[in-house]
């Protein structure tokens, strides 16, 4: 008889992605994953392969939800204003969850998660969409007059995309919502 999932993959995805967040690939082993996920190690295996596979779907899962966050944004804001949302949820999480789990994206970049082409390709690929977001708003709002348009739109996107690395990793180590802030306060004065 074919196995058969008795479980919403989805669901299951996400607490699987929260403990390799605040665990990392390496320190997240298989007994934290059938703790969270509430399923036993062979369901796991069945559906997934391995913890590489499992681990390389939760990071699919989360730029999905981060280029979701993203579009919502540019769509529900000017471009000034999505970069500033986008810095002032950064801060907010930091206040709200100061369990320190930072960025996952970030934190898949500083751990030495397995060499594999397939999890780099993942990483760079929400990389490039973070940066493609930063660069189309500074662009966009320097057409509307509401960004400095003496700022050059790809240097301008990598310098806040360091920001917002540089403050998740911060802030796995150090949740301090006075970091946040202070980061917040000087993006505005870089987009004028």
């Amino acid at each position: 008889m074919p196995w058969k999932k008795k479980f919403n993959e989805e669901e299951v995805l996400e607490k699987a992605m929260l403990a390799f967040w605040r665990g990392g690939f390496e320190a997240t082993s298989m007994k934290n994953l059938v703790d969270c996920m509430g399923i036993n190690p062979g369901s796991i295996y069945a559906a997934f392969g391995s913890k590489k596979v499992l681990f390389q779907r939760t990071l699919e899962l989360y730029e999905a939800q981060s280029n979701s966050f993203l579009a919502e944004l540019e769509k529900s804001h000017t471009p000034r204003q999505a970069i500033m949302a986008m810095f002032e949820h950064m801060a907010t999480d930091v206040r709200d969850n100061p369990d320190g789990s930072g960025c996952f994206l970030v934190n898949s970049v500083v751990e030495s998660v397995p060499k594999d082409g397939e999890i780099e390709r993942i990483v760079r690929s929400g990389l490039d969409a973070f940066d493609g977001f930063m660069r189309r708003m500074i662009i966009e709002g320097q057409k509307m007059g509401e960004i400095n348009g003496d700022l050059d739109p790809v240097k301008t996107a990598r310098i806040l995309h360091g920001l917002v690395a540089g403050g998740r990793a911060l802030s796995k180590g150090r949740p301090d919502y006075t970091i946040m802030q202070d980061i917040v306060e000087h993006v505005d004065k870089i987009l004028g």
